[in-house]
């Protein structure tokens, strides 16, 4: 004689097992290890070549033009890069063609759009898709346009993009402060297909007393608050790059490169005051015309703990099934010294890493020829239209 009784629990359980069996598992999501070139110089150095293979990069956002404005000239590159050989040799094609993906970046100051009117924004946007056709490989694939836009600027910037992006078959993508991020509504959605997410820059650089304006946590964390997703598909940039912030009598004077800074302290032209603060104890000159006796240089910079803990509060803003994870920059020595199993690691915890065939051992490639910066100003080019997204 069966006992219902007995069986009861099997049954109400029974819809509920069911359904956790055919439930599929979320799939996660599709990533590209990357990096920034974003020095002003268009070659690479044996380190970074080596770097980016070692560490099986699949995707280069190479600075190719710096804007600003100015009386004489209007808007205008004041420093602009070659694209170097790996991508764009003598027959239009380079050792990492169809291996690394080119995506040319653009940097326009604020000071741009505060002088240009809606005529000037598309004369603008007009003389930058004329250089990427002159001066980037036939194919590359796509454009980061960087601009830390403020309420003044968001339309002249929104304009530029929107017409740049309805004139590229490629994806264009716009840079996301973590200011931007946290309030979409307040700051706008520029109309480009992706944002870059810039997980870093999140201190007071300018002030004396600030640790570390690069990344810190505890500032960080109030921009990733918000529940709802951010509009655009996000990339996301993480800090692998040190500086120095110098100051005279406490007062900010500026941003010291990472090389001039290391050189600096190994001449012992800085010695450490406390844990990250360096002191010029002697002058230099030559070498170092800027570095004067008394002045205090604040030394920040990116560790593994620092990369990790930007790493995960970036994992919280993931809202796409492909994206990547650029490192920021190729030619700092952080990034370089970062080790692959570390930076393979970071890039492996924000889901499946896209497969890469190309560079299956470290080094593979070789050196290529170099090729300087110039500064140039606009020049007459083909302007045969480029065909729209489909």
């Amino acid at each position: 004689m069966i006992r219902p009784l007995r069986w009861l629990p099997v049954l109400v359980l029974a819809p509920f097992l069911l359904h956790a069996a055919l439930r599929e598992e979320p799939v996660p999501p599709t990533v590209i290890p990357a990096a920034f070139h974003w020095r002003n110089n268009g070659w690479f150095t044996g380190e970074e070549h080596y770097a980016v293979e070692q560490r099986g990069i699949q995707r280069l956002y190479f600075k190719f033009l710096d804007i600003d404005h100015s009386p004489a000239h209007g808007a205008h590159p004041v420093s602009f890069n070659h694209v170097p050989y790996e991508w764009k040799g003598y027959e239009n094609a380079g050792m990492w063609t169809g291996k690394v993906e080119f995506v040319p970046s653009i940097y326009i100051t604020n000071n741009t759009f505060l002088q240009l009117d809606k005529p000037g924004v598309r004369d603008l946007a007009s003389n930058l898709l004329r250089k990427l056709r002159q001066d980037c490989p036939i194919a590359y694939d796509g454009l980061l346009l960087d601009c830390d836009w403020t309420a003044k600027t968001r339309s002249s910037f929104f304009e530029l993009t929107r017409i740049i992006n309805d004139s590229l078959t490629v994806p264009v993508s716009a840079t996301i402060r973590l200011h931007q991020y946290a309030d979409p509504k307040g700051t706008g959605i520029p109309p480009a297909d992706r944002g870059m997410l810039m997980v870093y820059n999140v201190g007071r650089v300018k002030e004396h007393g600030t640790k570390n304006s690069i990344f810190d946590l505890e500032m960080a964390k109030p921009y990733f608050t918000s529940s709802k997703p951010y509009p655009l598909p996000l990339d996301m940039a993480l800090p692998a790059f040190s500086w120095g912030a110098q100051f005279r009598q406490g007062r900010f004077l500026g941003l010291i490169n990472e090389d001039v800074m290391d050189e600096a302290i190994t001449r012992e032209v800085l010695l450490q005051k406390d844990k990250s603060v360096y002191q010029v104890t002697r002058e230099d000159n030559n070498r170092f015309p800027q570095l004067h006796i008394g002045d205090e240089v604040r030394v920040e910079g990116s560790t593994q703990e620092v990369v990790s803990q930007a790493a995960q509060l970036a994992k919280t803003a993931v809202n796409t099934d492909t994206f990547a994870v650029a490192f920021f920059e190729t030619g700092s020595n952080t990034f370089q010294g970062l080790p692959k199993e570390f930076t393979d690691s970071t890039v492996r915890s924000f889901g499946t890493v896209k497969p890469n065939v190309h560079f299956p051992e470290p080094g593979e490639g070789g050196l290529i020829e170099v090729t300087p910066a110039i500064d140039t100003v606009w020049m007459a080019v083909d302007s045969t239209a480029t065909p729209a997204k489909p």
